[in-house]
């Protein structure tokens, strides 16, 4: 465990707990929540960056940081679709191609195969990370700060689905395209 390993870890446990806190808490208690949601996707940022900048790159990492990536952002939509903020429908593209690529990825670990992140994928990652705030925005106002609710939030949420969907299915076919030698050839072993 190292300082990278330690921030992904950390990412893990906020992922697991705090959106959940979001459903029946208190205004302080989802205030706080969204905080530690907010910290888990800077600690997404920091520990990449500290991992490459110090060399502190680990097979360990290579495995928690796709899955602290995949809890945050399945929790938190799921979390958003209970309390009626998302549909469904947005979400379940997503969880596919999501699912489905970070198989692939430890399918290929499995066999020392690393295959880096790519433009399209840190983008996604962006995007995904953006309309989880702006749906949290849009929960907190709606529920706690009505006075200051708008119509054109929803607006603003639909638009940012619309990206984080484009760039998700994107940036999932850009992977099977340019792996697609290496997943022809595993499904041949198998």
């Amino acid at each position: 465990m190292n300082v990278p390993n330690i921030l992904t870890s950390l990412r893990i446990v906020i992922a697991l707990i705090a959106p959940f806190y979001l459903i029946n808490g208190t205004l302080w208690i989802r205030i706080i929540a969204g905080t530690f949601m907010f910290i888990a996707i800077l600690t997404d940022w920091l520990d990449g960056w500290y991992a490459r900048k110090y060399n502190k790159i680990t097979n360990l990492g290579k495995i928690l940081d796709p899955l602290a990536d995949k809890a945050l952002i399945i929790i938190s939509f799921s979390v958003f679709v209970y309390m009626d903020v998302l549909s469904i429908w947005w979400i379940i593209p997503i969880f596919i191609r999501e699912i489905a690529i970070t198989i692939y990825r430890f399918i290929f670990l499995s066999k020392n195969i690393v295959v880096a992140a790519t433009k399209s994928g840190k983008i996604k990652t962006v995007m995904q990370m953006i309309t989880l705030g702006i749906a949290y925005v849009l929960f907190m106002t709606n529920r706690h700060f009505i006075e200051y609710y708008s119509e054109y939030f929803k607006i603003v949420l639909e638009l940012a689905l619309a990206l984080t969907l484009y760039f998700t299915l994107k940036s999932g076919i850009i992977f099977l395209i340019r792996n697609w030698r290496i997943i022809k050839k595993i499904h041949q072993i198998s």
